[in-house]
Formats: structure tokens, C-alpha cells, sequence
């Protein structure tokens, strides 16, 4: 759009200058005037491919509209051609992308699902459901570090949504890693301070790891909503002895 007014400007400058113009050097003139019409050919051109493009943008979205009904349906296959041809036509639609690797998930494709919402990733760096996708579709791979990857950066552009976090530490678990493991879990907790079953996960973990100041913490969080829980006060006696 930028570049048509661009062409705009420059041809209303020249005709500005034709008309201005005092010279009697007819060449001059002429070559303002093949110029202009260069220009307009220009315009007309760009205009003729915004045309075509706003039109395939209908017409896509028209057959995004007929996959998720097919999806909802639960005629995958036939939502995965629908995909598969606005992707040949337009190899950066993020939506179709989106709808295929959701499909591939669903059908347990799970190699092919994280080649697409790598994809996803890629034009659209800033969708927070490509990297929750891909971590899940790492997770059903046994790549585990590769879902760390994904679900690390999923709650960093959003970190609001208190599952991920959880995904992350079921992540850090199947890796090893207690440390990150922990740090997810009172992630979680922080957002939803009164789940029972966060609490009692993170204090468990902190206690297999050592951790005593993060199992301590996570069992007095439990003890202050359930005053009665006879197995938080045990765990939590036989860290302070």
C-alpha cells in the first residue's frame, strides 16, 4: 500500500512538472509523458494484484470456515485437504497452518505436528499456541528438552495461563531437571494459589529434590487452607526436625 502511494505522488509530480513546464524541448516533454504512463501501467498493476490478493484471502478464509466445520465434524482427513490446499496457494497462511497442526495432534502425528507449529512458530513469532502445540506434540516424542524449548517460550509471551506451567514441569520432570521443575510449579501456584493438587505436587517434588525451603513453603500453603491435613503436618514435622 505504501509503494502505491509512493507511485501516486510521483506520478502527480510529473504530470505537475509537464504542465509547468516552459521548456520547448519537446523530447523532454515527451519523456515526462512516457514516464506518467510507465507509472500509471505501475499503479494499475499494483492495484490488480491487491485485487487478486484480497480475493484468495476470501476465498481462504471461506475454506478455513469448511475445515473447522469438517474437524468438528470429526472428518479430519477431509479438513486436512482443505488445509493442505490453501498451504500450496498461500505458504504463509499462520490459520491454515494452525488448523493442520491441531489435526496432526488429534490424529497422534505427532513428528508432523511439531514440523508445522515449528512453521507456525516461524511466521508468527508471537503465537503463544504454536510453542503449547509443539511442546505437547514433544512431549508425545519422548524429546523432552525440545518441550522445555516450547513450553518456556509459550508462558514468556504469555504467562498468564497456569497449565502451561504445569506442562513445563511435567517437561522438566520426564528431563531431570527438579530445579526448573519446581520453578514451574510455584509458577503455577502463584497463579492459582489455592489448587490443592499444585500444592501438594510442588511440595512432593521439593521434598524428593531436597528442596526443603520450597516444600516447606508449598506445605504451609496447604496447611493454611486445610488446617486438618494430618499428612502436611507430618511432612512438614519431619523437615523441621
Amino acid at each position: 500500500m505504501i509503494g502505491y502511494i509512493f507511485l501516486v505522488i510521483v506520478a502527480m509530480y510529473l504530470v505537475y512538472l509537464a504542465t509547468k513546464s516552459k521548456s520547448s524541448d519537446v523530447e523532454i516533454i515527451l519523456g515526462q509523458k512516457k514516464e506518467i504512463k510507465a507509472i500509471g501501467e505501475r499503479i494499475q498493476e499494483v492495484l490488480d494484484a491487491e485485487k487478486t490478493e484480497k480475493k484468495a484471502e476470501r476465498e481462504h478464509k471461506s475454506v478455513i470456515t469448511e475445515a473447522k466445520k469438517l474437524v468438528g465434524d470429526k472428518r479430519l482427513k477431509q479438513a486436512e485437504k482443505k488445509y493442505l490446499s490453501i498451504i500450496k496457494n498461500d505458504h504463509k497462511n499462520v490459520k491454515a497452518y494452525q488448523g493442520l497442526g491441531e489435526i496432526y495432534l488429534e490424529q497422534k502425528e505427532y513428528e508432523g505436528a511439531a514440523e508445522v507449529f515449528q512453521k507456525v512458530s516461524e511466521l508468527d513469532p508471537t503465537n503463544d499456541m504454536a510453542f503449547t502445540n509443539q511442546g505437547m506434540a514433544f512431549m508425545q516424542l519422548g524429546k523432552y528438552e525440545e518441550a522445555i524449548h516450547a513450553y518456556e517460550h509459550a508462558v514468556a509471551l504469555d504467562g498468564k495461563v497456569p497449565h502451561r506451567y504445569i506442562n513445563l514441569a511435567l517437561a522438566a520432570e520426564k528431563a531431570g531437571d527438579s530445579k526448573k521443575q519446581i520453578s514451574a510449579l510455584e509458577h503455577a501456584v502463584t497463579l492459582e494459589p489455592e489448587k490443592m493438587e499444585y500444592l501438594e505436587v510442588l511440595a512432593n517434588t521439593a521434598i524428593a529434590a531436597e528442596d526443603n525451603s520450597a516444600a516447606k513453603d508449598a506445605l504451609n500453603k496447604i496447611i493454611a487452607i486445610d488446617p486438618d491435613n494430618l499428612e502436611a503436618h507430618r511432612k512438614l514435622a519431619r523437615l523441621e526436625k
